[in-house]
């Protein structure tokens, strides 16, 4: 299988990536250091070694019901152990770290946020930014305790290519961490509908799962083995990482998996139109459980 997968994986499926991936040894290598260090961060040392104990048994799987019953495994001495409740559940502090390293907090005007099911986010960026004026959360999936208020609405993609909001209208559009779960024509969609309703000299704004050519703002020694990596191995230690929230809960999102360069992201986005282009890439943080290495790309759209 392709380590560029365009079939989506839907659900707890989306473990069976660990089993297609087995023989990417050097994506494998990585991630056996990476996502037990993010879990013993956020969960404790006993939890990095549930982490890797798994992790090993899954290296080891010849079959995908054997990946299954790992899964299902490390899913029940987590729940049994309590780590989750080890983890922080503060919302607040999450959307504030997105909102900063997106540059969100000098957004101004109407903000679209896509990919955003539920306007938590939303919500808080009107709470904490006086100049933005307006948000609206897009998104295919329908949520029924969705925030929706005098300056915050929600619209519905009926079709997950279109954005149903008129052209020129939005003065920053947003995609935080959201691009990477659809295939890559719908992101070329996605991108151009971004383009078409951003107002001139508005910006779009790209933060992701990525990798580039130059260090990372944070070049540790994981960043810097990252590197190294083939494009094919960094997509796949890319899906890893992200499907290894299955080791810890049932996760009903899709995962296509569809991961971008640096370089690809930026190319597309001047094929649009941008006036300008402003990208960070910050290697592997270990902001969150998740730890992946992230980049921040800010256009000005003419």
């Amino acid at each position: 299988m392709s380590a560029t997968l365009d079939e989506p994986y839907l659900g707890v499926e989306a473990q069976r990536i660990y089993y297609d991936f087995r023989e990417r040894t050097a994506a494998f290598d990585l991630i056996r250091e990476v996502v037990p260090v993010t879990y013993a961060l956020h969960a404790g040392s006993d939890a990095g070694r549930l982490v890797s104990d798994s992790l090993a048994r899954l290296e080891a799987c010849g079959s995908v019901e054997e990946v299954d019953a790992v899964f299902a495994d490390c899913r029940a001495r987590w729940d049994e152990a309590g780590f989750g409740a080890r983890l922080t559940n503060d919302k607040e502090g999450a959307w504030h770290r997105s909102l900063l390293v997106a540059g969100l907090d000098r957004a101004h005007g109407h903000v679209v946020d896509m990919g955003n099911h539920n306007n938590g986010f939303g919500d808080y960026l009107l709470r904490v930014n006086p100049a933005v004026k307006h948000v609206t959360g897009v998104d295919h999936r329908n949520d029924p305790n969705v925030l929706t208020g005098e300056r915050l609405d929600f619209v519905h993609q009926d079709d997950v290519t279109k954005v149903p909001l008129d052209d020129d209208s939005a003065d920053t559009v947003a995609f935080r961490v959201a691009l990477h779960h659809w295939t890559k024509p719908v992101q070329e969609a996605l991108l151009a509908e971004a383009a078409r309703i951003v107002r001139p000299g508005g910006e779009i704004v790209i933060v992701e799962d990525s990798w580039a050519d130059r260090p990372g703002l944070t070049d540790n020694a994981l960043t810097q083995q990252y590197r190294k990596l083939s494009d094919e191995d960094k997509v796949a230690a890319l899906s890893l990482i992200d499907v290894s929230s299955c080791l810890m809960k049932e996760e009903t999102v899709a995962y296509p998996m569809s991961y971008r360069s640096a370089a690809e992201w930026e190319s597309m986005i001047t094929a649009l139109g941008a006036t300008s282009i402003d990208s960070t890439y910050w290697g592997f943080t270990m902001f969150t459980v998740y730890g992946a290495p992230m980049l921040v790309t800010r256009a000005a759209m003419a």
